[in-house]
């Protein structure tokens, strides 16, 4: 296949998740890049999914229907394992470390209904509720802390109506649709990205792709600095290589003052460079007459050895 399909999976429990107007912005994303959704039952998803990996005989059912697509794609069954839970099939030429956030970004604000579980803690801020206070019985029942005040009910300070993993009970669902309240936030995450038989599981598609460029610069950065102080010459220490051997270059050019044309091309300091001092061979001094030697004198020891 052409097209890269990502599985998603409902972050909720809830089948009414899903409002279009919500989905207004990945709507019009989808539109610009051309994409397709599909949402079903799984039992047709891997129905469909059969028969597509092998060949079908002339007397199959679907075979009319089928043939227009081409020969079976065996490399769709690796997708048998993947249709599990509440998953959907998004089509799209647009990569998935583009689509993925785009997807998940969107989420929908829901009410807690009763028997649902609560993904997160859901506390009511003291404050005004807005209520009259013939509902005052109703709060004493939940023991939430109030007051009367200016006409209508207060809650006096934070009160914890759900607990994450606590399901949902009929009075604390009443109580969040008395306060108007929507406490839950559901979207869609994805689970994995099928392609050409390959499928990268959660954690691939969850990779940064601007983190992997730089783990990748920092390692060919490592190598160069290896192969330079062991010596080696490859595609990642050559540059380095060349660069250092102009460096000297340029270094003997500028201090014996043999400027050459690429000392001038990279804007190196060729004025402020120190001119060669000219070596001034002096004569070499004169040297001092050497003393005339004395002529030794015969010292007279007196007759002792006559």
């Amino acid at each position: 296949m052409s097209c890269c399909p990502s599985i998603l999976k409902s972050s909720s429990s809830d089948q009414q998740m899903l409002d279009q107007n919500k989905c207004k912005t990945l709507e019009e994303f989808w539109l610009r890049r051309t994409p397709s959704q599909l949402i079903g039952k799984n039992t047709l998803f891997k129905k469909v999914l059969a028969t597509r990996v092998s060949e079908l005989p002339d007397t199959h059912e679907y075979y009319e229907d089928l043939k227009k697509f081409g020969n079976a794609i065996k490399e769709l069954d690796s997708l048998k394992n993947q249709v599990a839970g509440k998953v959907g099939f998004v089509f799209t030429d647009t990569p998935v470390f583009d689509l993925k956030p785009v997807i998940e970004e969107n989420k929908v604000e829901t009410p807690a209904r009763v028997g649902a579980v609560a993904p997160i803690d859901v506390v009511i801020p003291p404050g005004p509720t807005g209520m009259d206070p013939a509902s005052i019985q109703f709060f004493h029942a939940l023991q939430i802390p109030t007051k009367i005040e200016k006409g209508q009910i207060q809650i006096t300070k934070d009160f914890v109506v759900l607990k994450t993993g606590q399901k949902v009970g009929q009075s604390q669902a009443v109580l969040l649709q008395k306060l108007g309240k929507k406490p839950f936030l559901y979207g869609m995450e994805v689970l994995s990205c099928y392609d050409n038989g390959s499928i990268l599981n959660k954690q691939q598609v969850s990779v940064n792709l601007n983190d992997i460029v730089a783990k990748f610069q920092q390692n060919v950065q490592n190598i160069s600095a290896i192969s330079l102080q062991n010596g080696w010459v490859n595609e990642a220490s050559a540059p380095y290589v060349l660069a250092n051997a102009f460096k000297d270059l340029a270094a003997i050019g500028l201090q014996s003052g043999f400027i050459f044309d690429q000392i001038k091309q990279s804007n190196a300091p060729v004025a402020a460079a120190p001119v060669a001092a000219k070596v001034e061979q002096k004569p070499a001094a004169q040297q001092a007459p050497a003393k005339a030697e004395e002529p030794e004198e015969d010292v007279d020891m007196g007759g002792l050895f006559d």
